[in-house]
């Protein structure tokens, strides 16, 4: 019985979460399902997009944060 391959197993497949067996059956899978290869081109290109992405809190935020760790009473431990 031959097993289906899904949008899941080629996100698996990305992220190398695939066994040897279902990484040969989901590179079979591209070559002939032009759909199927669409999907992992565009999520492929999703992925390295994201990690390009440089996520960091405004200088705003980040003065707000310093104001407010600034602000609080700690109490050292002798």
């Amino acid at each position: 019985m031959t097993k289906t391959i899904t949008r899941d197993d080629v996100l698996r497949y990305i992220y190398k979460e695939t066994s040897n067996e279902e990484t040969v059956a989901i590179e079979k899978q591209l070559l002939v399902s032009t759909s199927m290869m669409d999907f992992y081109n565009k999520t492929k290109e999703t992925i390295c997009w994201i990690n390009e992405l440089q996520l960091e809190p405004s200088v705003n935020f980040q003065n707000k944060i310093i104001d407010y760790s600034g602000s609080l009473k700690f109490e050292s431990i002798s």
